[in-house]
């Protein structure tokens, strides 16, 4: 019996309760940040953007990737000749 490895599984992105590590450190990195000005208000603030990141991730896995790079190479459309 021969045994081949899934090419899937080796580009599929690891995620925990359906989100990718990047985007939890992003919800983490906001959710502390904002805690110490809106204290209850933070737990709602952090369940949207949960919900707003796994329907982001449903669609594409690499949304956080996508994002990054578009706002590093964000151009200013001056042109130079």
């Amino acid at each position: 019996m021969f045994h081949s490895p899934n090419i899937r599984e080796l580009t599929k992105k690891e995620k925990y309760k359906g989100i990718t590590r990047t985007s939890w450190s992003f919800i983490i990195l906001i959710g502390l940040a904002l805690w110490s000005w809106l204290f209850i208000f933070v737990i709602p603030i952090i369940a949207i953007l949960y919900i707003f990141f796994y329907v982001l991730e449903y669609f594409d896995d690499d949304i956080m990737e996508i994002i990054q790079i578009s706002l590093k190479n964000r151009s200013t459309n001056e042109f130079f000749s």
